[in-house]
């Protein structure tokens, strides 16, 4: 007993099956989370080392080489990067995906552990971290105050945070800006000589004052009692008041008097802007795994309160519950169009409300009880879930359809409706179940694809996966039941009832079928001419495809643009604030601009400036966001003083990284030639019209006083080098002695000299230095000289390297731009040691096409496995298959005619064409193999299954193209990442269907002829032509038979 019969004699049991997945489906809704993107995981370490006073050469040979020299020899690593700057070493790891990032981290604890004996003494403990991508904020709001600055950072940390690190899905509440409190310690250097004073001693004799310490204890009675030593300073004048030296008549000389001690602010490494107004910003990051839509939204239902409470104003400014609610809104928008369109292509065919409506209810079925397993295996609402349920709406809908349109015609032909219910589902199992197979077949290699892209279609893939084995199971079960129960049967003979527009209707599709029964006739009378023209079509579709162009993913509107700002080399920050701050309110006054968000000191370099720049909605404003960067573009041309400019799309995936679409780094051991062979690599670019926003990513000529110790004198005076360093360091940045607590608020004290003592040449020269013999003037014991030196020295793969970046110019495409680079620089080698290496989406693209060309290679050989297992026959797979090539020819040129790329989408949609468009061979072949075995010769059989095939092709294929139209014609947030893969399935689709109905039985009939003129003696029976064992039907009876059925 099959499957559809155990439907049939049991409609209750059916029916609450069906009534399960629904309910299950929604439960399941309820519960799936939001989100933008799929998470990614990479496994992904840095390990931060601090070496207080080091310069960036320092720093490289002292700390970067031996940590990376270390750490290189760990298996499963994909590649080492490091940048060293002053005082401070960054070593970045990134593994390959396939390494658990637990041992990934434990790995590099235990090689660090063991270069650690090697870094130098002033050097401190490496701290190794795991870098996780999904940690990103899923809203940025800034707050902005009349008051004290530092009382609103100090409101935002003390209250602000933890209310809204106590809601859920809140993982933390990052501060950017604002003032911080610190106590200052200005030295006098004049007075500090008077009483034979250093700055040294003063900071020493802070630190040795400014303690509390337990001091043990004694018993008392039955228990005991604590001891404590209390010499922490209370207040600001406690601290004044410290001694710090006695004078020649013995009285105390008091800190206060050797130094001017205040209450203020840090100075800032980090400022921001909103709106040409100071301001801090406030970053909400969510937890792994929880619904980021959910999270932003109750942040924002927290912001009135939290501003009526604590006075300040906050402004919205990056706001991920936007764009995901926009991304969803459309999808399941273009789902419920798709859905109705695909109804009414079936309405149309049928001319049956009953039975439109039996078809119909395998679509919200299967959609819902998709989404409780989505939810099972730990997906998310995502843009790519939803994808695959818009795309695979036409999908959905058509098995229901082919098993509906099979019972049709048996109840057309007189049979009772559980009979006809019964035998119409049994005709087109096979069909169907290998049309559905073929479908997993192609989707499996996707959701199982390597690198990033894989973790990124994963879902995707299955999705479909799951979607279309529910809607199997449903066409199984729910059809043919509905069937047998609620549908009348057709008495032979009898007038049929219909309204004047039906008959009409189906008047047409009769003319139709004779129209198609008369141009096969012709194809087959022409097959090599037809051939002909179909192989030419496909030669002509592969010439053109270069022609579109590649990208990694398609340009969408956010409704948002990235402009990043270098200043030369030296420039301070206030420098590069105020400068900063001419070209905002330039850019605030485009039309359509509705907030600038500017963080001066990007990444705490003083002269990287950072916006974010927001637009109105892109449906709500004449101009495309191209247009925009050629303004802004033209807004930072009247900035001479800039350095490097770019103007950019926010990154696909917040996190992964925000590299620019070309990206090199040019690697080598001399910083000399580095430089020249990069400048030559950017005159290059330049000369390529599809770069644009060419920067070099280097930090030269940054002005520095180096001060070169005489060691001799220094070990003759006793005091090591590196002791002159710290004291340099101590007068003029300063240091931090320790931290004054007066109630809940912390302020560092820290430790310097005063100004006009330390912000000159003179003032360095005429600088003190405490050695054991006694304070001695820093120029007995060293040379000052002016120099420059790079800020940051980068490497890759453990060489030294500059990287050059670039954006691509309006109207080209990425993968253009770059094969003319390539060009270029093969016609121009570099010199032995040095090399070009390639990152950047350049990089993802190349790797995520060959990952996709591999999973459509992998999908065509498990079509074949499936076609061959369901067909028992090696032969009639490839007649099948000859589909595929047809298929893309409609893609290439739909493409093309809507002026789309190939890149993911397009070619995500491409692999989904492999298992759509074999669907309509198969049900040719399938009906032309049963008309083989009642005894038709190859010609007879597709010149009768080509006709009676001719409906459900053209349902599924209408229902197909109709479901996905909404997608392919959206405007809304996303649309631009979806509509490639929808364009790509409908012209796809026209293209094979069109040509299937006539290439496949052309094939077919040649096969056929070729293999019985090969077949001897008992061998006739057809094991290729998929023939049963059991022996065929007389002729005769067989086609008495088929004439009731067709």
């Amino acid at each position: 007993m099959t499957l559809s019969d155990v439907a049939i004699r049991r409609p209750v049991f059916t029916a609450m099956m069906s009534v399960t997945l629904v309910v299950l489906g929604l439960l399941g809704l309820r519960r799936l989370g939001t989100d933008l993107y799929p998470d990614v995981s990479i496994p992904f370490v840095t390990i931060t080392t601090t070496y207080p006073g080091a310069s960036p050469g320092d720093v490289e040979e002292n700390v970067t080489r031996p940590i990376e020299d270390a750490v290189s020899s760990i298996a499963g690593i994909d590649k080492v990067f490091s940048s060293s700057r002053e005082d401070v070493s960054l070593v970045f790891i990134e593994f390959e995906l396939s390494v658990p990032l637990g041992e990934a981290v434990q790995n590099v604890r235990d090689k660090v552990g063991i270069a650690q004996g090697e870094l130098p003494l002033g050097a401190r403990a490496p701290v190794i971290a795991q870098y996780d991508v999904a940690a990103q904020p899923v809203l940025v709001f800034s707050a902005a105050s009349g008051q004290d600055p530092i009382a609103l950072r100090e409101k935002l940390d003390d209250q602000v945070r933890p209310r809204l690190e106590q809601l859920e899905g809140v993982a933390a509440v990052r501060i950017v800006g604002g003032a911080e409190p610190e106590v200052s310690v200005d030295l006098f250097r004049d007075r500090l000589r008077g009483v034979g004073l250093d700055p040294d001693a003063v900071f020493r004799r802070i630190q040795g004052e400014h303690l509390d310490l337990p001091g043990g204890k004694f018993p008392a009675g039955d228990g005991e009692v604590g001891i404590r030593v209390r010499g922490e300073f209370r207040d600001v004048d406690a601290l004044r008041r410290m001694p710090v030296a006695a004078a020649q008549d013995g009285s105390l000389v008091r800190l206060a008097e050797v130094a001017l001690v205040r209450k203020g602010a840090k100075e800032p490494k980090t400022l921001v802007r909103t709106d040409g107004v100071d301001a801090v910003a406030v970053e909400v990051v969510k937890q792994a795994g929880a619904n980021s839509a959910a999270v932003a939204n109750e942040v924002k239902r927290l912001l009135p309160e939290l501003q009526g409470e604590l006075g300040f104003r906050a402004q919205v400014l990056v706001d991920q519950s936007e764009i995901i609610e926009a991304n969803a809104h459309e999808v399941w928008v273009a789902i419920f169009f798709g859905g109705a369109m695909a109804i009414l292509i079936i309405l149309l065919f049928l001319l049956d409300v009953r039975g439109t409506i039996i078809s119909a209810l395998a679509l919200p079925t299967s959609v819902v009880g998709t989404l409780f397993v989505m939810y099972w295996m730990g997906f998310s609402l995502n843009q790519l879930t939803l994808l695959g349920l818009s795309l695979a709406i036409g999908l959905l809908i058509d098995d229901a359809v082919v098993v509906r349109e099979s019972i049709t015609r048996r109840l057309e032909a007189g049979e009772a409706p559980p009979v006809a219910a019964s035998r119409g589902t049994q005709e087109i199992a096979l069909a169907v179940m290998a049309t559905t197979f073929t479908l997993v077949a192609v989707f499996v290699p996707v959701a199982f694809m390597q690198g990033i892209t894989g973790q990124f279609f994963r879902q995707f893939g299955l999705t479909i996966t799951v979607a279309v084995l529910i809607s199997l199971f449903v066409a199984f079960t729910l059809d043919p039941m509905l069937s047998a129960r609620f549908v009348r049967a057709h008495v032979p003979g009898q007038a049929r009832r219909e309204h004047p527009v039906a008959r009409r209707i189906r008047a047409g599709f009769d003319a139709g079928d004779r129209v198609y029964a008369r141009t096969l006739d012709w194809v087959l009378r022409h097959r090599g001419l037809t051939f002909a023209a179909a192989a030419l079509l496909f030669l002509a579709s592969l010439a053109v495809a270069p022609l579109l162009g590649s990208e990694f993913a398609p340009r969408e509107d956010r409704n948002q643009l990235i402009v990043n700002l270098e200043y030369p080399p030296g420039t301070s920050l206030a420098t590069a604030s105020r400068r900063s701050a001419t070209l905002e309110q330039r850019v605030r006054a485009l039309p359509g601009v509705t907030a600038v968000y500017a963080t001066i000191g990007y990444q705490e370099d003083p002269r990287q400036v950072r916006w974010r720049v927001n637009l109105v909605d892109k449906n709500a404003r004449p101009d495309g966001v191209e247009t925009y960067k050629d303004w802004i573009r033209g807004v930072l041309a009247a900035d001479e003083r800039l350095a490097t400019r770019a103007v950019s799309d926010p990154p696909m995936l917040e996190g992964i990284g925000d590299f620019p679409p070309v990206l090199m780094h040019v690697t080598g051991r001399d910083f000399a030639r580095l430089r020249e062979e990069a400048e030559r690599l950017v005159a290059e670019m330049r000369s390529i019209p599809a770069l644009t926003d060419i920067q070099l990513k280097d930090s030269p000529g940054k002005p520095e006083l180096q001060v070169e110790v005489d060691r001799e004198e220094a070990a003759r005076l006793g005091v090591p080098a590196g002791a002159v360093a710290l004291q340099v360091r101590l007068a003029t940045q300063g240091e931090v002695a320790g931290k004054l607590r007066e109630g809940r608020r912390e302020s560092e004290i820290r430790v310097r000299l005063a100004g006009d003592d330390r912000e000159s040449r003179g003032a360095l020269d005429g600088m003190w230095i405490s050695t054991p013999r006694g304070p001695v003037a820093l120029a007995q014991l060293a040379r000052l000289e002016r120099s420059t030196s790079p800020a940051v020295i980068e490497h890759q793969r453990r060489e030294r390297s500059i990287s050059v970046w670039a954006q691509i110019a309006p109207g080209h495409d990425l993968g253009g731009a770059v094969q003319a680079l390539r060009a270029r620089v093969a016609a121009r080698p570099l010199p032995a040691g040095y090399a070009y290496l390639w990152d950047g989406m350049q990089k993802e693209q190349a790797e995520s096409q060959a990952n996709m060309g591999m999973a459509l290679l992998i999908a065509v050989v498990f079509i074949f496995i499936v076609l061959a297992s369901q067909f028992e026959s090696f032969v009639h797979p490839f007649t099948i298959m000859l589909s595929l090539p047809l298929a893309i020819v409609g893609a290439v040129l739909g493409l093309g005619l809507a002026g789309q790329t190939v890149n993911l989408g397009s070619l995500i949609g491409i692999i989904l064409l492999m298992g759509l468009v074999t669907k309509n061979a198969i049900l040719l072949v399938d009906a032309a193999l049963q008309h083989l075995r009642e005894g038709d010769d190859p010609e007879t059989a597709v010149r009768r299954s080509g006709p009676r095939r001719l409906r459900p092709i053209l349902m599924t294929s209408g229902a197909m193209i109709l479901g996905m139209l909404p997608t392919a014609l959206g405007k809304g947030m996303g649309s631009e990442f979806r509509a490639p893969m929808a364009i790509a399935v409908i012209g796809g689709v026209i293209t094979s269907t069109m040509l299937t109905l006539w290439v496949v039985p052309v094939v077919f009939v040649w096969v056929e002829s070729l293999r019985r003129r090969g077949r001897r003696g008992p061998r006739a029976v057809a094991d290729d032509a998929g023939a049963d064992t059991a022996a065929p039907e007389p002729p005769a009876a067989a086609r008495d038979r088929a004439a009731g059925g067709a």
